[in-house]
């Protein structure tokens, strides 16, 4: 839970211990919330008045009236446990379904927003979003829940896909200062969401080893060049975030001199999202077209499947893919399917922080006996969100071992790449962002022809919309 109210009734199983202060005291914030407390308290909620006195006095600790409030309903109860303190403890619990019921029968006594932002809470967990919708819109009616209400409803906008209704929402409820990072990541999110989504990266940078030459080979010298690129893609999403979706894609990767080294592709997939409380599942087919120094080079059918799930605070995830490859003639040795499996984990230690860990597997078999190998491997990153920036760190150890005996390199290969890259995105305007990366590969092989270094930094700026 993000807004003040729930983590002051969920932090401590004992509604009556001591409270801590929410940060920096905010006597306006406790004002709203003593009110709260006064209104439950008069139609007799102790529950939801022992909830409201603790928001208050954690907000402005100097608040003597909440505090002698606090006590006298903690010292001497009117009356036992109420159904919304059940309803709380329920959903401290996660028994959501069980907490609905709670708050149902508390609701029953009178109109109650407090008791109306918490159901609505518990409906969005469970997935059930219109009768969400309904209850949070009642809180939101009240002024000192708005800013949780919106919250929550800007969570069932962007889960059904409308990515401008949902930046809105959040954008209003950073008025609430325990809420307004959450919110604020939340609003960029939301920009970049939609039924109709347009992204578009353009870069410039070098590329000290274009021709992946070895170092120190006889008659093979790495060539450096700048270069440039421009990627962008369409992707249509009828239903919002679960349901089908369509996908367009193309990219444009030149050196500025060796424009034998040219990549161009276009891509087409077509898919299904499934979204749900606590896990996702995406299944896709994709065709792709890549043509190499201006002639055609591959094309491919790609099946895959992705799938994660949350326990706890960490997700848990896999994927498998299965590209059916067609190489031009002059490249028909490599003519096959790729297989790779991947499973990962992630988590967020602290809400600006993600890490995740992952092991892949791969497979390639090619006509060519000698081309056909096995890879296998960890890779590991880092995110930080700080304000407007965001930086990421990547890892990658690949090990690849081959089954048969080329009689050009006159060896069974043996390869092992270390890939590693960073980046950092500044946040311009609204779908805006100046984008820094540096990547770099370090390929070890038995073969030392096939063994180089590359390095790539660039710079660029990259636009993301949802519609």
């Amino acid at each position: 839970m993000t807004l003040a109210l729930l983590v002051l009734a969920l932090a401590a199983a004992d509604p009556c211990a001591p409270v801590e202060p929410a940060g920096a005291p905010d006597p306006s914030a406790a004002t709203a919330y003593r009110a709260v407390a006064e209104e439950e308290l008069a139609r007799g909620a102790f529950g939801a008045a022992i909830v409201a006195y603790r928001a208050a006095l954690a907000s402005d600790p100097a608040d003597d009236h909440s505090r002698r409030a606090l006590h006298g309903l903690c010292v001497a109860p009117p009356a036992p446990e109420d159904s919304l303190q059940q309803g709380l403890h329920l959903m401290d619990a996660g028994d959501y379904r069980e907490a609905i019921e709670a708050f149902r029968a508390a609701r029953a006594a009178g109109p109650s927003p407090s008791t109306a932002l918490l159901q609505g809470i518990c409906h969005y967990e469970l997935g059930e979003d219109t009768e969400a919708t309904e209850l949070l819109r009642e809180a939101e009616a009240y002024a000192p829940h708005r800013g949780e209400a919106r919250y929550y409803l800007g969570l069932v906008a962007l889960r059904a896909g409308a990515g401008a209704e949902a930046a809105s929402l959040f954008e209003s409820a950073r008025g609430n200062p325990s809420l307004e990072r959450a919110a604020s990541d939340l609003a960029r999110l939301a920009r970049q969401d939609g039924r109709v989504v347009v992204s578009l990266l353009a870069e410039s940078g070098w590329d000290s080893n274009v021709n992946l030459a070895p170092t120190g080979e006889p008659g093979l010298t790495p060539e450096s060049d700048g270069v440039w690129a421009l990627t962008g893609s369409v992707l249509l999403r009828p239903r919002g975030s679960s349901g089908p979706f369509l996908r367009a894609s193309g990219l444009l990767h030149e050196p500025l001199r060796l424009g034998a080294f040219e990549v161009r592709g276009l891509d087409g997939a077509v898919g299904w999202q499934f979204r749900g409380r606590g896990g996702q599942l995406i299944t896709e087919y994709d065709y792709g077209s890549r043509s190499f120094g201006g002639k055609p080079y591959v094309s491919a059918h790609r099946l895959l499947a992705s799938g994660w799930l949350r326990a706890g605070g960490v997700a848990l995830g896999a994927t498998y893919l299965a590209r059916f490859e067609s190489y031009a003639s002059a490249w028909s040795r490599f003519d096959g399917v790729l297989q790779r499996a991947e499973v990962r984990a992630a988590a967020s230690p602290v809400r600006a922080l993600r890490v995740a860990v992952a092991y892949g597997l791969g497979r390639d078999d090619t006509n060519d006996v000698a081309l056909r190998y096995t890879e296998h491997g960890p890779r590991a990153e880092l995110r930080v969100s700080a304000g407007s920036w965001r930086f990421g760190l990547d890892g990658a150890l690949s090990l690849r071992s081959y089954d048969g005996y080329d009689a050009v390199l006159q060896a069974v290969r043996r390869d092992t790449y270390l890939d590693a890259s960073a980046y950092a995105e500044w946040d311009l305007s609204s779908g805006w962002a100046a984008r820094f990366s540096l990547d770099g590969r370090r390929a070890m092989s038995n073969v030392p022809a096939l063994e180089y270094e590359r390095v790539v930094p660039s710079v660029g700026i990259a636009y993301v919309r949802g519609f």
